[in-house]
């Protein structure tokens, strides 16, 4: 400190005054003049040191963590050695970009798409696109978009809005839960997250999030993207979605303000004929917004206790559809005209957690948009059109249960709801025994009703049942089999016109897994289904999905955990998968063939402190496949960027 100030002032000693001063012999001289000396560096840096003192900054603001806004209520998804429950950080390491991206891990589901992030994708649980469903904070996430006849459109859902995910993997049906991300602590959040990649990808995307000490909060996000494959048939797509959140949150009360608004711009998927497959339609230009609102009180924490939640949610949805290349389509077809729609979502819920035990009763009341399918009459040539002639519905109630009571040894859960603007109902129940630690069974069974069913009073059971045994201390090996009876399999018209609903025949699946720990940080997923027949619609008879994986924080060498990676390699096979269209000409079916596919991927997460690098690559064999008929998927596909995370 003596040198910092020796450098900032002049050195050089004052010379004493060579005039002295003569004492009076009275004393001291009244009219002597007094010169102070100029001062040193000792006393100028005393003086500053004082004045520095005197002022003395604030001290920082401590940070506070306080009450959270209330959490949708979700299930326990009961499972043998299989990860079904995501946190933020789990749902972004697994290299999932869409939804889709996530159920490929389910057996039993096929993914329907026709490109890159910016094209329709849809899945078929057990041959059946209805049978996947999306609970977005506890309001189900409908699909408004007259022309996909009210299925999901998965690219809809934005996985980077979440900060919990959870599958149920039911009998009936796959659900997935979300819970939007939420900030509790009044140190300001900040993130931000760029990517980039072939394709002429480009994503950015970024977080703000503060609390106050009032237990007032706000918080915004947005997330854009944009792609630009080569090629006639892979068009030029953008997205543009925006977060924002105001709530407030103090003993066991809180009440919450959501909006969600996402703009798609997505250019013309024009097919063309891949090893032979027949290319019946194009998926048209589209220039489309939706936003999703609610309003939410809530008291209590679903996860302990009681709790309560009333929500008003609101979806609106307007849709421009642009020109297309006119492939199986006529000059009245509906989806070259604009609409635009508006369904609205209240949901009452209450429930009872008490340990193991939970139970849950909610009532969803719809009004808008509906838009129900009349029943189907059994004629095979109305199965060409009826669809398209929808009954409008102003309102509809839709109440539900579930019972559950999880804990090691024995876990059993009951769920039932009914008839929702898909025109199912259904009611199943799940259990789980581990009566050993290396032994497990789990066995669940359904029945569902469907409105659009001929024969509207008949009923369609599901079964799935599941056995494994645990090897070496954590690798589980098991089996088990999944059915359902015949049911009608609407069409997944986002891909085209001329597919057409058929009544599907019995159909069951056998299947085999592998999940778990091989060694140390050395883990597999693994499963592969069979099913009785090969000419079922919409699933392969032969589907496999093989990941390889090391995740480790390396602790041994990193004690302080600021380190971590995880590096895997997946191979996804499909055999040949069927697409039933209509032959007016001939007036019966046509099965339009998807030709088997061998799809080999690669990814990488490395993480320093709270900075995460990223890459994928994507059929790294450069083969060319499609998932539905007359869409090429990108090869040699990479996929890389970074995440970083601030509390400042």
């Amino acid at each position: 400190m003596h040198r910092t100030a020796e450098a900032q002032v002049d050195t050089t000693r004052a010379k004493r005054d060579s005039s002295r001063v003569k004492r009076d012999s009275a004393g001291r001289d009244s009219a002597a003049i007094k010169i102070p000396a100029r001062p040193t560096p000792d006393s100028l840096l005393r003086d500053s040191l004082a004045k520095r003192d005197s002022i003395r900054p604030k001290p920082p603001v401590r940070d506070s963590i306080q009450p959270p806004y209330t959490r949708a209520p979700m299930p326990v998804p009961l499972a043998i050695g299989r990860t079904l429950v995501f946190d933020k950080a789990a749902l972004f390491a697994s290299g999932a970009v869409t939804l889709q991206d996530l159920l490929d891990r389910i057996p039993g589901i096929t993914g329907l798409r026709s490109g890159w992030i910016a094209s329709p994708m849809m899945s078929s649980y057990l041959g059946d696109v209805r049978r996947v469903r999306v609970f977005f904070d506890g309001v189900e996430y409908d699909e408004v978009d007259e022309r996909t006849s009210g299925l999901l459109d998965l690219t809809e859902v934005q996985l980077w809005t979440l900060e919990e995910l959870r599958i149920e993997w039911g009998a009936t049906e796959v659900r997935v839960y979300t819970r939007t991300w939420r900030v509790d602590h009044t140190t300001p959040y900040t993130r931000t997250d760029i990517s980039t990649g072939d394709q002429q990808t480009n994503l950015y995307r970024g977080y703000f999030g503060k609390r106050f000490g009032g237990g007032e909060g706000v918080q915004v996000g947005a997330q854009q993207y944009g792609t630009t494959p080569p090629g006639r048939v892979s068009p030029s797509s953008d997205q543009l979605s925006l977060l924002g959140r105001l709530g407030w949150a103090k003993r066991g009360w809180s009440f919450d303000a959501f909006a969600l608004h996402t703009s798609r711009n997505r250019g013309e998927i024009t097919p063309q004929t891949i090893r032979g497959t027949q290319a019946v339609d194009s998926v048209p230009a589209l220039t489309a917004t939706r936003t999703d609102a609610y309003l939410r009180l809530g008291y209590g924490d679903p996860e302990q206790g009681p709790w309560m939640q009333a929500m008003a949610s609101s979806v609106g949805y307007t849709i421009s559809h642009q020109s297309n290349n006119g492939l199986g389509l006529s000059s009245g077809d509906t989806r070259e005209k604009d609409t635009t729609r508006f369904r609205a979502q209240y949901v009452l819920s209450s429930g009872l957690t008490l340990g193991p035990l939970r139970l849950e009763a909610a009532e969803r009341y719809r009004v808008g948009d509906l838009n129900l399918s009349p029943p189907i009459p059994p004629c095979t040539v109305c199965l060409t059109s009826i669809l398209t002639k929808r009954a409008k519905a102003p309102t509809l109630w839709t109440p539900s249960g579930r019972v559950e009571f999880v804990t090691g040894p024995l876990s059993v859960s009951a769920f039932a709801e009914g008839m929702g603007p898909d025109s199912l109902n259904r009611a199943e129940v799940t259990g789980r025994l581990t009566p050993l630690p290396f032994l497990s069974v789990l066995a669940t069974a359904g029945t569902s009703k469907d409105r659009q069913s001929p024969d509207s009073s008949s009923t369609t059971n599901f079964l799935r049942g599941e056995a494994a045994l645990r090897l070496f201390g954590g690798l589980w090996l098991g089996g088990g089999v999944i059915r359902r009876d015949s049911t009608l399999l609407v069409p997944p018209r986002v891909f085209g016109r001329p597919y057409v609903a058929i009544e599907g025949t019995p159909a069951t699946g056998y299947m085999a897994e592998i999940n778990g720990t091989i060694y140390k940080a050395l883990r597999m997923q693994a499963f592969g289904v069979r099913w009785n027949d090969s000419a079922g619609f919409y699933r392969p008879q032969y589907q496999a999905r093989t990941e390889v994986y090391l995740s480790t924080n390396w602790l041994s060498r990193f004690p302080s955990g600021n380190f971590s990676i995880l590096a895997s390699i997946m191979h996804e096979y499909r055999s040949r998968t069927l697409f039933p269209t209509f032959d007016t000409t001939a007036n019966a079916f046509q099965a339009i063939p998807v030709p088997d596919s061998r799809v080999w991927n690669f990814h990488l997460e490395i993480r320093i402190v709270s900075a995460i690098f990223t890459y994928q690559f994507r059929d790294i064999r450069g083969e060319p496949y499609e998932l539905v008929p007359g869409y090429l998927m990108p090869r040699l596909n990479q996929f890389y960027g970074v995440r970083w995370e601030f509390w400042n």
